[in-house]
């Protein structure tokens, strides 16, 4: 009866806080004895952030520990080289390699003509600046499969040993390399491939390349151009097959198509480029780019220290970020942009970098970003902008620098049964909306000491129902939803199972804000999509 009692009391107090208290916050106290106690998961964040202070060298069997006893779904050994990966057919691209191995030299400007078509050349004047050498002459494979042991042994019978050197069993590129779409080169188990920085080396690949537990580097020289680093374009039908391997120092700054990894195809050209990235150690590396992809694969993946985004994902048809590890790129851990959809982002740790966890800026639809660990990010764990019909379910947000999840601009999201913990700012933020008939739905999320609970504004309608609000006072709504309390602490009778059924909020009519700068999602992306 006197626990009854005490929280009636703190309700009512609740309640009469819009009255009594300025500013966006609502107050309210409770006696917390009588609120659900949930386990206290700071302990196993706080080791968590020491063991991925240790990168680049992490102890994984500890990181993986670590992250299953916070997020549940994630398993010890979820990050780890399957052996099926192995065994499976490398991904190739859509042209058959020849039988008979033809090699030879190109000018670079004529290299670079290649891709003009479908990349432009904005950047290749930079390239041509950054290779010092007389006549710039690129490494051609013309046609066949090679590995590195068979172009070192044809560029000797030719009397060339500048372009692939070979000292201690590691093997050093001099010239760029050009993979033509009827050859192949396979760097294999254990070898190690340095591209010359200072050389202005860089690997374009319209055929097929595949890294199978090796080493692929830049080198530590600097290039006439200060922020020239190599790096591996694929393109034009090519195919890149990247499993169990080491990859470090690439990345030509911010230059589309040159930030480091990159893969580009077009949705509307006869050939797709295709590409695999699956249990590899990626480390400074500018950003793993894909652009214009009917599909993708990024698994098991550790990348530390990018320069830029570590992923960044650009008008793709569908494809999965699963299990990767993310610690402290210089911008964001994910980045989404110009119409992607389909996605499955999930059971990524992605941590410490510099902008927001994971960032959709360009109209992403039909995502679903789930069972991911957000942490300790300068921005917000998750940034929407502009996104449509995604579910955001079961991620773990913890101690983000701003907020824990924002949505602005976005159509029909659902929010569901996320932990979201001790972030800067509202653990949910839902700003702007396109539709006056739109809801979005936040079911069964649990809210811990974020600076707000949920704040809205301009927003659509929110159905609300089963949220757990018991560790998050003393402010649980703010922006317009504030008004909402009384009735929302009416309906719900306490806070830690929240409204059994779905509670609706009033809002002023949904109206799109001019936050960010993102694009919108397309309208016939949406065509299975339910309002």
């Amino acid at each position: 009866m006197m626990r009854s009692l005490i929280r009636t009391l703190a309700f009512i107090v609740a309640a009469a806080a819009p009255v009594l208290l300025p500013g966006e916050g609502v107050c309210a106290r409770a006696d917390q004895e009588v609120l659900r106690a949930l386990p206290d998961p700071m302990a196993d964040v706080r080791g968590l952030k020491q063991q991925l202070a240790l990168a680049p060298d992490l102890d994984m069997q500890a990181v993986s520990d670590a992250v299953s006893h916070i997020v549940p779904t994630l398993v010890p050994g979820s990050w780890h080289l399957e052996e099926a990966d192995l065994a499976s057919p490398a991904v190739v691209g859509g042209k058959k390699t020849e039988q008979q191995q033809r090699l030879d030299f190109l000018p670079l400007d004529l290299v670079l003509g290649q891709v003009k078509k479908q990349m432009g050349d904005k950047h290749h004047p930079d390239l041509l600046k950054a290779n010092p050498r007389p006549g710039q002459p690129v490494l051609t494979l013309q046609g066949g499969a090679f590995s590195l042991d068979d172009i070192h042994s044809a560029l000797e019978k030719a009397g060339n040993t500048e372009a692939l050197s070979k000292v201690d069993g590691e093997y050093s590129l001099h010239y760029p390399l050009f993979i033509m779409s009827t050859a192949k080169l396979q760097i294999n188990a254990g070898e190690t491939l340095v591209l010359s920085t200072g050389e202005g080396v860089f690997v374009l690949n319209i055929g097929n390349l595949s890294i199978v537990k090796a080493q692929l580097s830049g080198s530590n020289q600097r290039n006439r151009i200060g922020e020239f680093k190599p790096f591996i374009l694929t393109a034009l039908g090519g195919g890149m097959d990247i499993v169990g391997s080491k990859l470090s120092n690439l990345g030509f700054g911010d230059r589309t198509y040159m930030r480091g990894i990159d893969v580009v195809s077009n949705l509307l050209f006869p050939i797709q480029t295709r590409t695999r990235l699956v249990a590899n150690r990626i480390l400074d590396v500018g950003s793993i780019e894909m652009i214009g992809m009917k599909q993708i694969d990024i698994r098991n993946n550790l990348i530390i220290n990018s320069e830029d985004s570590a992923i960044r994902v650009r008008n793709v048809e569908s494809g999965q970020l699963r299990n990767n590890i993310i610690v402290g790129s210089r911008h964001h851990g994910v980045h989404l942009t110009d119409n992607p959809k389909n996605l499955m982002i999930s059971g990524n740790v992605i941590s410490g970098g510099r902008g927001a966890g994971i960032y959709a800026s360009g109209g992403v639809s039909r995502a679903q970003i789930s069972d991911n660990l957000l942490l300790d990010n300068a921005q917000d764990g998750i940034a929407l902008e502009g996104a449509a019909c995604s579910e955001i379910s079961g991620n773990s947000i913890y101690q983000n620098g701003k907020g824990g999840i924002a949505a602005t601009n976005s159509l029909a999201m659902q929010f569901q049964k996320n932990l979201i913990v001790g972030n800067g700012g509202a653990a949910i933020a839902i700003v702007g909306g396109i539709a006056t008939d739109d809801r979005h739905l936040l079911k069964q999320n649990r809210f811990i000491d974020n600076q707000t609970g949920v704040l809205a504004r301009h927003s659509p309608k929110l159905e609300m129902t089963g949220n757990d609000f018991s560790r998050q006072l003393p402010v649980l709504f703010a922006g317009e939803l504030k008004r909402n309390l009384p009735q929302y602490l009416a309906r719900a009778g306490k806070l830690d199972t929240g409204v059994a059924g779905i509670f609706t909020t009033s809002s002023s009519a949904a109206t799109a804000v001019r936050e960010g700068g993102g694009r919108q999602f397309v309208l016939l992306n949406l065509e299975s999509c339910k309002l």
